[in-house]
């Protein structure tokens, strides 16, 4: 019986299914780590890829996740390709929750998400400057409140995205299943007013607030693998 419920993991822009690594365990039912293509190079192998190809490449690894019943748990960008996962999958999908995730409008890119005027100065800045941030960046915005240990990692691990991952549109339905939405307060990538825009977006009345930075996952792994674990058995017992 518990063999066919599974959670599917989706990370963010940049990152990649390391930042699962202290969650993945923690969780009652087994998990899928989606990862985006061509982790850990360094010479922007990703630049002509678009976002329909992010999509097809998570949406083949989930297929063959093989689970009768699935959760997607999804982060920052994650959210939209999550979604293109929950269309996919359709009745295979029992829950969706969205950590500090993007969920624009329907038909609406990533950069639609940010507030102004980041949305207008962005496209302009990985026009000129590519999509790989400055450490200091990555420091102070996706590793505020983690340990040296914890930012080094994350550093290390930084993955130059394709600028469509960020600017082409996508259109998705909003699943209709149980959802849930972890807001960050002390995100500095995402403000909290346009989190809560998000889990508007996606139609979830279900908001937990949690006191951390953009990474939860890595900085607080016990809270966020308590919250995701009341989840599921929430999702699993209506079905």
């Amino acid at each position: 019986m518990k063999d066919k419920f599974g959670i599917i993991l989706i990370h963010g822009a940049g990152l990649g299914k390391f930042i699962w690594q202290e969650i993945a365990p923690n969780l009652n039912y087994s998990s899928l780590m989606i990862e985006f293509p061509n982790r850990n190079t360094k010479n922007n192998k990703n630049s002509k890829l678009r976002f329909e190809d992010y999509v097809a490449k998570a949406i083949s690894d989930a297929k063959n996740f093989g689970k009768e019943k699935v959760i997607i748990v999804t982060h920052s960008i994650g959210g939209l390709i999550g979604l293109r996962i929950a269309e996919s999958l359709n009745d295979k999908i029992i829950g969706f929750v969205g950590i500090g995730s993007a969920i624009p409008e329907n038909g609406k890119s990533f950069i639609s998400c940010l507030p102004f005027p980041q949305k207008l100065i962005i496209p302009i800045l990985m026009k000129i400057a590519g999509t790989m941030p400055p450490k200091s960046a990555i420091e102070n915005g996706l590793c505020n409140d983690l340990n040296p240990a914890q930012t080094k990692t994350v550093v290390q691990n930084f993955t130059a995205e394709s600028k469509y991952l960020y600017t082409d549109n996508s259109k998705s339905r909003i699943p209709k299943t149980n959802k849930l939405y972890v807001a960050l307060k002390n995100d500095k990538e995402f403000p909290m007013t346009v989190q809560k825009r998000m889990a508007k977006n996606l139609n979830c009345q279900n908001i937990t607030i949690l006191e951390s930075g953009h990474l939860p996952m890595i900085g607080t792994p016990e809270k966020i693998s308590e919250i995701l674990n009341e989840f599921i058995e929430t999702c699993i017992n209506k079905n």
